[in-house]
């Protein structure tokens, strides 16, 4: 699900040409609404879901919304009069009609959206930025769009749209959502308790429907989504994906077998990763190491999932939350707090875009609780040591909250063993090293690269020479970067 939204600079015609050269294929019937000067478009990939614009007002109002609401329904029920149609855009729209620019605070969803009302627009997007948005100022008009790639030469004036922010043509960007730093002292088994029971409404939501599968890449985390949601639905299948011959999937195929639920774990070669990884970057539109490694292994899962079921859910943005990166765990308190809360708010850069981007490849709804707008902002307020612990064990409160739910070897796995995908990974380090010297390396790793990124590894030093060659320079500063 994308969407491209023009205010002033593009016709109905101009737009479906645009869609055209970004999918190959001619937009469905319906996909595309002319309201005056303003344009809106939605499109998809392999037969995904595509985003419909809709109207009301006697067509002086219209939506296009690329996401879901949880709370649609609950939404639409409050609203009198209700919307003729009963889509989930069709019920915002309806909400905004009442609530105007502050309708965001009435959302609980994974969602960016585009309204026209009458000659004003607004832009949203949900607060960690789960589906991306970027808008340009173009020949006295605005540019609204999913994707980079979407804008063509339009680079100059381009930003992302911030996540948890909206835009109102008359009043400007404002932010809605912030993170808070901790709060009063909380006692230990609080916290937990408060943990258990946000994870738990967060997966109930984000696993609701049929034909459901989730990313099972053997984390705590992961685990715990499988987990709770087997206890709900006996049909949801679990997938992993991992270099053959190799140890990755081991602990996600053991975890499934303890469950007792399907698992499809897909074994790829070295020449399946080569083959695609020109296509993955494309898809990512980054070169960052750490996403496109991941990348890598969701895209051959949910290519396999993609034969299956329409929702797939992942575990991104608990690493951020619940601070189980290895970098993080010799932090002191103040420190640590103020890097979970840059790399939380970072999260639409990074591994979130990552997520979308895969997911809306092979056409998947995606879904991701961590998310979840209760519970990033009360383990936003929970103390540095309730994250990682005085003794350095990371993801402490998360591990503690379902100790009793599953077993030790999952919940209590040495932080070391907490690595996935091992396999690939280490297959894309040797490439790297067999294609560049120590000294390409070199002249990209100090801060004067005259206008070039800092890059890191060697195989990152791959994936920006893949991604330079498809993208623009003026894209640089709009690619998120990871901490190793």
């Amino acid at each position: 699900m994308s969407i491209l939204c023009a205010v002033k600079v593009a016709s109905e015609e101009a737009l479906r040409e645009r869609i055209s050269g970004l999918t190959e294929s001619e937009p469905p019937s319906g996909a595309l609404l002319e309201q005056g000067d303003v344009v809106l478009a939605g499109y998809g990939h392999r037969n995904g879901v595509v985003p419909q614009p809709v109207t009301a007002k006697r067509n002086t109002q219209a939506i296009l919304l690329d996401g879901h609401i949880f709370n649609a329904q609950r939404i639409r029920e409050s609203l009198k009069p209700k919307p003729r149609a009963t889509s989930e855009a069709a019920t915002v729209l309806g909400l905004y009609g009442s609530k105007e620019r502050k309708v965001v605070h009435y959302l609980d969803g994974m969602f960016s959206l585009f309204i026209r009302d009458g000659d004003a627009f607004y832009a949203a997007r949900d607060p960690l930025g789960t589906h991306p948005l970027y808008f340009a100022q173009v020949n006295g008009g605005w540019l609204f769009a999913s994707e980079l790639k979407a804008f063509g030469d339009s680079a100059q004036s381009l930003s992302e749209f911030p996540a948890g922010c909206y835009f109102h043509s008359e009043a400007g960007l404002r932010r809605y959502f912030r993170l808070e730093g901790p709060a009063k002292p909380i006692n230990p088994s609080d916290a937990i308790e408060i943990v258990r029971v946000l994870v738990t409404d967060a997966v109930k939501k984000h696993t609701a429907g049929n034909d459901v599968g989730i990313l099972l890449n053997g984390s705590v985390e992961s685990s715990i989504i499988a987990a709770l949601a087997y206890q709900k639905n006996r049909k949801i299948r679990t997938y992993s994906a991992g270099l053959e011959g190799s140890q990755d999937g081991h602990t996600a195929k053991k975890v499934a077998e303890w469950l007792g639920v399907k698992h499809t774990h897909v074994e790829v070669s070295v020449e399946d990763i080569l083959n695609h990884l020109q296509e993955i970057i494309w898809l990512l539109e980054s070169f960052d190491g750490p996403v496109v490694r991941h990348a890598v292994a969701d895209y051959f899962a949910l290519r396999a999932a993609a034969e299956e079921v329409k929702i797939i859910v992942g575990s991104d943005a608990a690493n951020e939350l619940f601070g189980g990166y290895p970098y993080l765990r010799p932090m002191y308190a103040e420190k640590l707090t103020a890097e979970i809360k840059r790399i939380t708010e970072d999260l639409h850069r990074t591994h979130l875009l990552r997520w979308n981007r895969i997911t809306e490849a092979w056409g998947l709804q995606s879904r991701a609780p961590f998310t979840d707008r209760r519970l990033v902002h009360a383990v936003s307020k929970l103390p540095a040591n309730f994250k990682v612990s005085e003794d350095g064990r990371a993801k402490w409160a998360l591990r503690r909250a379902f100790s009793t739910m599953l077993p030790a070897w999952i919940v209590d796995r040495p932080d070391s063993e907490d690595v996935h995908c091992v396999g690939i990974q280490s297959a894309l380090a040797e490439y790297a090293d067999s294609v560049f010297t120590d000294e390409d390396l070199s002249r990209h790793k100090g801060r004067d690269t005259n206008g070039e990124p800092v890059l890191r590894t060697k195989d990152e030093l791959l994936y920006y020479q893949i991604w330079k060659q498809r993208f623009p320079r003026e894209f640089l500063p709009l690619v998120g970067r990871t901490q190793f």
